[in-house]
């Protein structure tokens, strides 16, 4: 017996060590390490973070509640509907464009919530609001609806006209400014580091920029979700109808309610940097310079704020942090860029 437990302590006591130091040091580590580095499970450090949060704003804008008591404010003016960018996506809430839209422009917004917004399709919740009356007797005149390039195939492809309801927004604390995230037992996280780390199922491509791009310890690094390059590059003449179809029935329907639509859509952060990576092994993507002939030569009006026209000349100047060293989203500095040009087109 003896023998037995001093075997056990050279073997399994070690092994058991090492599983709880792992998911300590992972689980200390994930609060401040953005959401590129948690899929991934890299430590990007903590100062980085706690840099580009300094001098916030309050969070000034409001979610979405279950009795849609805040759209029939007279006061509520704007309703925006969209994706992680617009639910606090990067460094939470309080650094988001739609919090720059509220405290610019000076409006009560409103952040409608559906009861998953991470599976939830923007556009088609757009639609499902509009059409079955969602916003009827309010005094919304604006309606932001965002989507970010990478998923914009896909959710287009699924665009229906045919539901008879949409999912009841939830309640969610107004004081929480951190993005939502799903709780991770601390031996899974040990797991996925392990399996991320030596198997090369590693979800976050690393590649080396010509130049300086952001702040913190490795500033020619770029991080990006592999997404990026694997949910589509480009839109072709055979996808044309299926991206098309929905914006033209938001916009019918925006028009015969007499709704101020604008269109924001978020480039892929591989997108906005690609021409500086080195050695590019990745193809060119063009989802964006796609839409935006596609959306002119249909004659579809002029509503949609491009994120990679208004971000890219940042990138062409040098400026560092457009994008979020640890983040697949664009930082607070370039939210209040993009709040300003939707402010230009509220009315």
């Amino acid at each position: 017996m003896k023998k037995f437990l001093t075997k056990i302590s050279f073997t399994v006591l070690p092994v058991w060590l090492l599983l709880v130091g792992m998911a300590t040091y992972l689980w200390v580590t994930d609060d401040n390490s953005g959401d590129l580095m948690r899929l991934g499970l890299i430590d990007s450090g903590p100062e980085y973070s706690d840099s580009i949060k300094a001098g916030l704003l309050p969070m000034v804008y409001y979610k979405g509640q279950n009795n849609d008591s805040l759209l029939r404010r007279d006061t509520c003016n704007v309703l925006v509907i969209g994706d992680s960018f617009s639910h606090g996506g990067g460094v939470g809430k309080i650094g988001d464009y739609v919090n720059y839209l509220a405290y610019d422009s000076q409006r009560h917004v409103v952040v409608y919530t559906p009861a998953d917004p991470t599976l939830a399709s923007p556009i088609q919740v757009a639609y499902d609001v509009l059409k079955l009356g969602v916003i009827d007797s309010t005094n919304v005149k604006n309606l932001v609806v965002q989507e970010v390039e990478r998923y914009l195939l896909e959710r287009h492809g699924a665009f229906v006209t045919t539901h008879k309801s949409l999912p009841r927004p939830v309640l969610k604390d107004a004081e929480d400014d951190k993005p939502a995230k799903k709780d991770v037992s601390p031996l899974l996280r040990v797991k996925d580091y392990v399996f991320y780390h030596f198997f090369g199922a590693n979800p976050i491509c690393k590649v080396k920029l010509s130049q300086p791009a952001f702040g913190g310890k490795e500033p020619d690094m770029l991080y990006f979700y592999n997404e990026d390059v694997q949910r589509g590059l480009h839109i072709d003449e055979a996808a044309r109808e299926r991206v098309l179809k929905p914006y033209r029935a938001v916009i019918d329907l925006a028009r015969e309610r007499g709704i101020n639509l604008v269109l924001l859509v978020a480039c892929d952060k591989y997108d906005l940097y690609q021409d500086y990576i080195v050695d590019n092994p990745y193809p060119t993507k063009t989802i964006n310079e796609d839409l935006a002939r596609l959306m002119a030569a249909d004659g579809l009006p002029d509503c949609v704020v491009f994120s990679k026209q208004v971000l890219r000349p940042l990138v062409e100047q040098g400026v560092r942090d457009v994008y979020l060293f640890n983040d697949t989203h664009w930082s607070p500095a370039s939210s209040r860029l993009i709040a300003a040009e939707v402010i230009a087109r509220l009315k």
